[in-house]
C-alpha cells in the first residue's frame, strides 16, 4: 500500500513487546516499518543505523508516548530530528498514545492515535494517515436546485438568470410567441421555493425581461404564469446559438431596402424563422427604429407591416 518506505517507529526498549505487536499489525496491512529489534544487527553503529537509515528514508515517524518513552533520551533526540524533517515537509509525525501520559510539547499541536483501549482502531488511523485518507465522509449530490443555478451575468442576480434562461429555453428558437409558463411548473423545475421564484420573477420584470399575468387565488406565488420578453433574449445573448443583435441589423437592413414590407416579404428577404423575425421587429419597434404597424389577424407574425423611416436608414449604416 506503500511507496516502498517505512515507518519509523520510536519507542522506549519498555515498550518493545507493545510496539512489536504494533508493527506486526502494520506489515499484516501492507505498509512496512523500521523497527530497531529488527533493523539494527549486531555491530552495526545505532547512531548510523537510526539516523542515517532509519529517518532518512522514512514515510512517516510514528513514536509511542508511554511513562517511558517521554523519559527516554533516544526518544526525545529522534523527536528533535522528527520535527526538523517534519518542518521541511519530508515525513509526517504520527503520535502513538500508549496510556495516559502527558503530551510531549513539541507534539502537542499534532492530533495523536490513541491507542490506550482500541489497538486495532489505532492501527487503522495510522494507516490512515500514512495514506493521507481521512474519516471525513464523501460529498454527497449538490441538491437539485443547486444543480440548476448559474453564475450570474448581465447583471442579473443567481435566481433570476437560472429562471430567466430556463424562460428563454421554454420558447424554441422558431416559434412565433413566447410561451408563457406556469408557477408551480417552473418552482418544481428549478426546485424554487415560492420565494425564491417570486423574487427572481419581479427581478427580472423589473427590468422588462419577462411579463406576468396577475390574477386571484395564486398564493404563494405573487404571478399565475410568466414568459420571457425579447429583451431577455438580447440580455441573455451569449447562451444562444445565434445573436439577437445581428438579428436586429439584418432586419433593419431588409426595411431600408424593402421601404415598407409585411410579415411573409420581410421573412423571405432576411431568411430568418418567424419567431426570430417577431422578436426583432418588435426590439426595432420599442426602440424606434422603424415605422411598425400592428393589426389584429396576423398572426403568426406579431406585426402586419415595418416601413422605413430615417431612423432606420440611419441605423442600417451603422
Amino acid at each position: 500500500m506503500t511507496s516502498g518506505k517505512k515507518v519509523f517507529l520510536s519507542h522506549s526498549h519498555n515498550d518493545r513487546e507493545f510496539v512489536e505487536c504494533l508493527a506486526r499489525a502494520l506489515i499484516a496491512q501492507g505498509q512496512d516499518v523500521w523497527f530497531d529489534k529488527w533493523d539494527i544487527q549486531p555491530g552495526d553503529s545505532i547512531v548510523s543505523k537510526i539516523f542515517e537509515e532509519g529517518l532518512a528514508n522514512a514515510a512517516a515517524f510514528a513514536i509511542v508516548l508511554s511513562k517511558e518513552s517521554v523519559r527516554s533520551s533516544w526518544v526525545r533526540e529522534e523527536l528533535n530530528v522528527a520535527t526538523i524533517r517534519r518542518i521541511e515537509d519530508l515525513v509526517r509525525v504520527v503520535p502513538i498514545l500508549k496510556e495516559d501520559v502527558e503530551i510531549p510539547t513539541a507534539l502537542r499541536a499534532l492530533h495523536w492515535v490513541d491507542m490506550r483501549t482500541d489497538f486495532d482502531g489505532g492501527v487503522r488511523s495510522i494507516l490512515n494517515a500514512i495514506a493521507g485518507i481521512s474519516d471525513k465522509p464523501p460529498l454527497g449530490e449538490t441538491p437539485a436546485h443547486l444543480q440548476l443555478i448559474v453564475q450570474p451575468v448581465a447583471g442579473l442576480s443567481r435566481l433570476a438568470l437560472t429562471v430567466g434562461l430556463y424562460l428563454v429555453r421554454a420558447t424554441d428558437v422558431d416559434e412565433p410567441f413566447m410561451r408563457a409558463v406556469r408557477n408551480v411548473d417552473l418552482a418544481e423545475a428549478l426546485h424554487l421555493t415560492p420565494t425564491e421564484l417570486n423574487d427572481a420573477v419581479d427581478e427580472l420584470e423589473s427590468q422588462g425581461l419577462a411579463e406576468t399575468n396577475k390574477e386571484i387565488g395564486t398564493h404563494p406565488y405573487d404571478f399565475g404564469f410568466v414568459e420571457a420578453t425579447y429583451l431577455l433574449f438580447h440580455a441573455l445573448s451569449e447562451f444562444l446559438e445565434y445573436s439577437p443583435s445581428e438579428d436586429v441589423k439584418i432586419v433593419l437592413n431588409a426595411i431600408a431596402a424593402l421601404k415598407n414590407a409585411e410579415g411573409p416579404e420581410l421573412q423571405s428577404h432576411t431568411q430568418l424563422s418567424i419567431g426570430r423575425l417577431n422578436r426583432a421587429v418588435a426590439y426595432i419597434k420599442d426602440h424606434g427604429y422603424a415605422k411598425v404597424l400592428l393589426a389584429i389577424g396576423t398572426a403568426p407574425y406579431g406585426f402586419k407591416n415595418a416601413s422605413a423611416t430615417r431612423e432606420t436608414r440611419q441605423a442600417s449604416l451603422e
